[in-house]
């Protein structure tokens, strides 16, 4: 989509802007300007757990998705960051969805994470919270406030601003998640992620449990008989994302394991011993884009909501 843009601005400067050059008058030249984006004063949710579309405010919205999507207990410029991040996230995804047939007629968005990004009605945020929430709901709040006006962009698209919980101490490039590489998605650090208390994890899975769930990606799939033939090759970054990693002839990224197996993170070691693959995860979520963990961390450290999107999403704006 970006690209399309930077062409129709090119091709609009070759229409308009040749003609006041090639007259020597450029007092006359008109200047291009995209408009920036800007987030709706309402949208429609639809809440899956009761099948309603609901209409609510942008503030109210952003607010859902912080409770849901962050601890309410992180500094008020962390929360700011991941508000922009949400409602960055929300419009370009209801610019993608709107005619898609994966949420329904009457949507502008869902509180599926499958599809969109979760997002708590009030009526949940009381469920989960009870009366603690209202101890942290005025910098909330704010927050929402702040991401409503702040779309991050890059050319002047809203990006796909996408966060997890914790790196592995620097983030991660899209490609190895989604095989796409997005310039505004690139490693950036976040050593005090290294901090977190389950920084490393542990996860065992039975060999079956890993066909099952291999064959349900992929019913062709070809799987060695010997499982412990299984993840040879693995490939992997600096910081411990895996690359690549084959399974017989069937060669998967970091992210498609990450997927298909619910590993707590693409930066992960395996082995197997007596039917059991042991995986040893860094960090929690896919590791791209804004860590949550990491941007506490800046806020404690001074710095701004604005500095913390900057770092984490490179060479993008903030409107």
């Amino acid at each position: 989509m970006k690209d399309i843009i930077i062409i129709l601005i090119m091709f609009a400067v070759m229409i308009f802007g040749l003609p006041a050059l090639l007259s020597r008058q450029p007092e006359q030249t008109a200047a291009v300007v995209t408009p920036a984006p800007v987030f709706p004063d309402t949208l429609d949710v639809y809440i899956s757990d009761t099948g309603e579309v609901r209409s609510v405010t942008a503030e109210e919205y952003i607010e859902g998705c912080l409770a849901a999507q962050i601890a309410v207990n992180y500094e008020p410029e962390a929360l700011k960051a991941q508000a922009a991040a949400s409602a960055t996230y929300a419009l370009r995804l209801m610019g993608e969805l709107h005619g898609s047939g994966k949420i329904p007629d009457g949507a502008d968005i869902s509180d599926e994470s499958r599809v969109c990004q979760p997002y708590f009605t009030p009526e949940k945020r009381a469920e989960m919270y009870g009366d603690s929430y209202e101890s942290y709901a005025e910098n909330i709040r704010a927050a929402a406030s702040y991401g409503r006006t702040h779309i991050i962009t890059y050319e002047n698209e809203p990006i796909y601003a996408v966060y997890h919980s914790v790196s592995a101490g620097n983030t991660c490039p899209s490609e190895y998640i989604w095989g796409t590489a997005l310039p505004y998605l690139r490693a950036a650090s976040s050593t005090p992620d290294r901090e977190y208390i389950n920084y490393e994890c542990v996860n065992e899975m039975k060999y079956e449990e890993i066909r099952k769930a291999l064959i349900a990606y992929d019913n062709w799939i070809e799987i060695p008989a010997d499982p412990d033939k299984w993840f040879t090759d693995i490939s992997t970054n600096e910081d411990g994302y895996v690359i690549s990693v084959k399974i017989g002839r069937n060669t998967f990224s970091g992210g498609d394991l990450w997927r298909i197996l619910g590993l707590r993170s693409p930066a992960f070691t395996v082995k197997y011993e007596d039917g059991i693959f042991t995986f040893t995860t860094k960090g929690a979520g896919h590791g791209a884009g804004l860590s949550q963990y990491g941007a506490n961390a800046m806020a404690l450290n001074g710095s701004s909501a604005a500095d913390i999107i900057r770092h984490y999403y490179a060479g993008v704006s903030v409107q």
